[in-house]
């Protein structure tokens, strides 16, 4: 059931249908699989069996792909982007969670319950994610808590650079389509909280024990990483904690999930003991358990890999009060199923897939890989064990963790090694200190243990990480070469399982195909010549490509600082393979050295790349003599210059404008009108994107 529940999840994801017509489609396309289950039921021939599985895998093809499409919330005709077009209207939202304080503002998730528009009010639905500048109003909210606005909600960007992370699809798996930003009173407060009561209770536990824990002395760094691995909290681990844990390839420590649910499993289990005898209580035992494993979930905030232990866990239990075994793999495919089955895009979470995919591989692969080395020593087959669950679960989640990351933590295995037990050790000792917090002596005690704990813990990662070639970067697959290297593995897997032959054409059609796929890549790479002037907030880049070479016109403030450069342009330099980088400024005339074949850099900002003629305009820019036309391709406008684009016309006839990221939005918007009627071709970067130029 869930292979063909994923198919159809991914078929909607690549082929979408209006929901009118995509459900009478469904409805007609189910009910003929539907016959021929009913078929397949009837007929008792043996080699007819086929029509049974071929209508149980349709129908559930269909469920996915018609769960998929009432799943999105933008397919309702209640959804409340239906209003926006109107000229006045007035939106009512709940928060869904507490705001969470950032640099300058806070952030926080709305769930719009009503418009106000034309003298009539209108029950819709739909999340919005709010950014809100600091102020007093911001300190009166909480989850629940119902803020009337009336700025209207603008979609959310697409990526504005080339190998950009899309937030979008990101924000779209949780159905959030739409953001807004307030100013100071921008909203107010009704003063009504709607808040459900169990994640009210859940909030506030989690809150008391982060409060618990800053009152017993734990803070900076070790308060970041107890919140995060003890309750799922990670909004407080800085960006430097979370490059440390992920270099070392134990970032999976800091995310609640099956080990931190299966200690909450045992400790219910052993707490709930006296209820084993009780006949007449016989369900009372596992009810309460359960509960407790998903109070917990609650507390943590219900991520992917908490919902699938949870699940587990909670089915592990039933099938034991029924006196059922059941194999892991069907207790982990049920589990996914029933959360798919809940909310479809959950199979689009990087949490989810890693979750997954990570318990799958210890399931398929552990058993197999432990006979490789039998001890009889107690220590060495400890370490053993630990070192084959760390290769099975990192065998599944390699491919697309590098697919998503492009990297690879080189000292996994030693990384693991020590952060396992240590996190095993840490959670037992969180706990220990929860009960005993009450107590100030004994509290404070357990508090100096658990901070010790986790300063072993962050100094060993740390050192890990440090480690010469300790982390493998820039690494690149496209999702071609993912599902063929997952084709790799599992054909390699079964052929050592079963000795059998056929596995070996699979294989090494795996391999040719890798082959083929590197090689296009490769030629890709070398044959791409491109410009692109990036959207950089403020600032300024110009990129040229020649094969896996790049150059880069940027203004002084990115001179100095180059990374801030790294999130907008890692994602294509990875995908574009680029080797060397360098730098010029365009405020200091002449660069030192144009390593760069096809590029000459010219002084006042006038360059010519493989035979396109372009000049950056800046504040400092000089025109030519009056009366003096140019033969140029591209004008890049910088910085507010004050130059008309009506006066640079005159010097650069039948030249194309971009305006890039630098310039006041509202400088843009002028000049685009300026441009449009004066029949320029004009390009903003700032509301449009980066503007690209596949030079051939």
């Amino acid at each position: 059931m869930l292979f063909p529940l994923l198919a159809g999840i991914v078929l909607y994801g690549l082929f979408p249908v209006n929901p009118r017509t995509g459900i009478a489609y469904l409805s007609v396309v189910s009910s003929l699989f539907l016959l021929l289950v009913l078929a397949g039921l009837r007929i008792k021939v043996y080699r007819s069996r086929w029509i049974f599985g071929l209508g149980m895998n349709g129908f559930f093809a269909g469920l996915g792909y018609f769960l998929s499409l009432i799943n999105n919330q933008q397919n309702h005709a209640a959804h409340f982007s239906y209003f926006t077009a109107n000229e006045k209207v007035i939106y009512t939202g709940v928060l869904t969670e507490p705001p969470a304080e950032r640099e300058n503002s806070y952030k926080f998730p709305l769930e719009i319950k009503k418009v106000y528009t034309n003298g009539k009010q209108f029950r819709v639905k739909g999340k919005v994610l709010a950014y809100a500048q600091k102020d007093q109003l911001i300190n009166t909210l909480d989850y629940g808590s119902e803020i009337l606005f009336s700025i209207t909600p603008e979609p959310v960007r697409k990526p504005s650079n080339p190998g950009e992370f899309d937030y979008a699809r990101y924000l779209a798996v949780n159905n959030v389509f739409h953001q807004v930003y307030f100013a100071k009173g921008g909203f107010s407060n009704s003063g009504i909280n709607k808040g459900q009561w169990l994640k009210k209770f859940a909030l506030q536990a989690r809150s008391r024990l982060l409060e618990m824990m800053k009152q017993n002395g734990i803070t900076g760094r070790e308060y970041a990483v107890a919140a995060a691995l003890l309750i799922g909290y990670d909004d407080l681990l800085d960006a430097a904690q979370r490059q440390e844990y992920s270099g070392a390839g134990v970032v999976h420590i800091l995310c609640v999930s099956g080990l931190h649910v299966g200690i909450v499993f045992l400790i219910a289990d052993y707490l709930f003991f006296f209820l084993r005898k009780q006949k007449k209580a016989v369900w009372l035992r596992p009810l309460l358990i359960i509960l407790v494993i998903w109070l917990y979930s609650v507390i943590t905030g219900l991520a992917p890999s908490v919902l699938r232990a949870s699940l587990m866990f909670s089915l592990i239990t039933i099938g034991k009060s029924l006196n059922r075994q059941s194999h892991t793999f069907n207790t982990l495919a049920a589990s996914a199923f029933i959360l798919l089955v809940i909310n479809p895009a959950m199979l689009y979470d990087l949490g989810f897939q890693l979750s997954y995919g990570a318990v799958a591989g210890i399931v398929a692969f552990q058993p197999h890989i432990r006979p490789v080395f039998i001890s009889t020593n107690k220590v060495t087959s400890y370490i053993w064990g630990m070192i084959n669950v760390s290769i099975a679960a990192q065998l599944l989640v390699t491919p697309i963790s590098i697919y998503y990351f492009h990297q690879f933590p080189n000292y996994f295995l030693i990384a693991n090694l020590i952060a396992i037990p240590l996190s095993g050790v840490l959670i037992y000792s969180g706990v220990i200190f929860i009960f005993l917090s009450f107590i100030p002596l004994l509290g404070k005690i357990t508090a100096s243990l658990l901070i010790l704990q986790i300063k072993l813990l962050n100094n060993s990662v740390a050192f890990i990480e440090g480690l010469p070639g300790a982390v493998s970067h820039n690494l690149y697959l496209n999702p071609f070469a993912t599902i063929v290297l997952y084709l790799l593995l599992f054909s390699c897997f079964f052929g050592f399982l079963y000795r059998k032959r056929i596995w070996l054409y699979p294989a090494l059609t795996a391999c040719l195909l890798l082959a083929a796929d590197y090689s296009c890549v490769a030629l890709s790479r070398s044959a791409q010549q491109r410009m692109v002037v990036h959207s950089l907030k403020k600032h300024s880049a110009i990129s040229f490509t020649s094969g896996r070479n790049q150059h880069l016109m940027v203004d002084s403030l990115v001179m100095t600082d180059p990374s801030l450069l790294n999130y907008p342009l890692s994602g294509s330099r990875i995908k574009s393979g680029i080797k060397e980088i360098s730098y010029s400024c365009l405020d200091a005339g002449l660069p030192e050295r144009q390593k760069l074949p096809g590029l000459k850099i010219y002084s006042n900002g006038f360059f010519i790349f493989n035979g396109r003629r372009g000049v950056v305009v800046t504040q400092s820019t000089t025109l030519p003599e009056s009366g003096k036309h140019l033969k140029i391709d591209l004008v890049i406008l910088t910085s507010d210059t004050r130059l008309k684009l009506q006066k640079l016309k005159e010097f650069f006839p039948g030249a194309r404008f971009i305006a890039d990221a630098s310039n006041s939005l509202r400088k843009c918007k002028s000049w685009a009108e300026e441009a449009q009627k004066s029949g320029l071709l004009f390009y903003s970067v700032r509301e449009s994107g980066a503007w690209v130029w596949d030079v051939r």
